[in-house]
């Protein structure tokens, strides 16, 4: 073999090597750059799908967030003076029990919120059930000055009926307003007016109302609910004051009712027709004041009702909506006239509270104690009642408060009317646990 068919053999064996080792050198460059843009690819379309899925999350919180979840359980222990209180400011009857233990309240509040619409259900879950407490729908107008309400809400009158109870002092709202408005709500429609341009701190409310509570409607008319209110700044201090004024009415369930005649007692009146309208209207007057000093926060409120009230002979108690009309029972139509005086104090920057409560219901203005029982169809439903309150809340946190309260309930003497010639056994002590969220 000559040099130089030696020299053209090995010359194209080196080239067939650089051809292969060019190929796979630019199949492995392919390779990596393929890889490269496909991962690419999977990190874009990550991102998107990634995107997509926070977008979407986001619109079910932006839709949570319209919703919003708050509630409050009230655990007590009480311990009655007898075990025949009647407990009217602390919860109900003892039925013998002088101490109990009870779930005052157990609520959740669900409220939704879009635009001008807001939507309420508030359930009250107790050991005696379950009951309905708010539900509601409100429109706003979107500068805040005008709102429209309709469904079960508290009445629109005075100050401690929308008093909630998560803030209330005391355990129960005063005899007063138990006796005037059981359960503080309604079925019915209000419009709220909340400034005007040369008023600034007024608000107006006005309603009109089955009048039955929470209970279904029994007859065709309506009761109407009006309240005129100012709150602002006197110097260094908060004061508010509000008129508050009901007219409405009690079907007469027999074809005869009572009407007090002063000297003689209650008379019957039987020109009559059964479902025939018996006027119940109340005027109210409210005030409140709010003062920060060195010594703390001090809070005043007072309110004074007076009007006529139709009840029974049995109870003075707003009868609408109860077993009144079932039972037949002719209506007793009384003046009343009553008032509560609250003193709040929050000692200095600590987490004390103590609190003085004046609570005076007189059913009957037009009777004194020695003549009940003595004139004709009188009884204890004409008595009056005036309770002295004590009471003191540790604010451990924003979340639970516990309460110490004791009531001193003094009944009228009524030397004529069996079982209250002297003062009835009702006082009663409240301890109380309450928690919020």
């Amino acid at each position: 073999m000559s040099f130089v068919t030696v020299s053209i053999y090995f010359c194209k064996r080196k080239t067939w090597y650089m051809i292969r080792k060019s190929a796979l050198l630019m199949l492995i460059m392919f390779i990596a750059t393929a890889r490269e843009r496909l991962h690419a690819e999977e990190k874009d379309t990550l991102a998107v799908s990634t995107e997509k899925r926070i977008e979407r999350i986001e619109k079910k919180l932006k839709k949570l967030g319209d919703f919003s979840l708050s509630g409050y359980i009230l655990l007590q222990w009480q311990l009655a003076e007898s075990p025949d209180a009647m407990g009217f400011a602390a919860g109900g009857a003892f039925n013998g029990a002088n101490n109990r233990f009870t779930i005052r309240e157990g609520r959740i509040k669900l409220t939704y919120t879009k635009g001008i619409v807001q939507a309420v259900f508030q359930p009250d879950f107790t050991e005696r059930g379950v009951s309905v407490k708010d539900v509601y729908m409100r429109l706003t107008s979107k500068n805040k000055l005008v709102s429209g309400q309709g469904g079960i809400f508290d009445r629109p009158f005075g100050y401690e009926i929308s008093h909630s109870a998560v803030l209330r002092e005391s355990p129960e709202r005063s005899r007063l307003f138990l006796s005037l408005f059981p359960g503080e709500r309604d079925v019915g429609a209000a419009v709220h007016l909340n400034g005007f341009k040369k008023l600034e701190g007024f608000s107006l409310s006005a309603g009109v109302f089955n009048g039955n509570g929470v209970g279904r409607e029994t007859d065709k008319y309506k009761d109407f609910i009006g309240r005129l209110s100012w709150l602002g700044n006197v110097r260094s201090a908060e004061v508010g004051g509000a008129f508050s004024y009901y007219e409405g009415s009690v079907p007469n369930p027999v074809d005869n009712n009572y009407i007090y005649v002063p000297g003689i007692g209650f008379s019957r009146r039987s020109d009559i027709e059964v479902g025939s309208r018996a006027i119940r209207r109340y005027f109210g007057f409210s005030a409140k004041y709010k003062q920060e000093w060195i010594g703390g926060k001090t809070n005043i409120r007072a309110e004074y009702v007076f009007g006529q009230q139709p009840g029974n002979f049995e109870t003075n108690a707003d009868p609408s909506g109860s077993s009144v009309a079932v039972a037949g029972l002719p209506l007793y139509l009384r003046d009343f006239h009553g008032m509560y005086l609250i003193l709040v104090h929050d000692i200095a920057k600590t987490r004390h509270t103590i609190v003085g409560k004046f609570d005076f219901y007189d059913p009957n203005r037009r009777i004194s104690g020695s003549e009940i029982g003595l004139l004709q169809n009188t009884g204890a439903a004409d008595v009056r009642y005036i309770t002295y309150g004590v009471g003191y809340i540790f604010r451990w946190n924003k979340h639970l408060r516990l309460m110490a309260y004791y009531d001193f309930v003094n009944s009228e003497n009524c030397p004529n009317l069996a079982g209250y010639e002297t003062r009835q056994l009702e006082n009663v002590f409240t301890a109380r646990v309450q928690v919020n969220f």
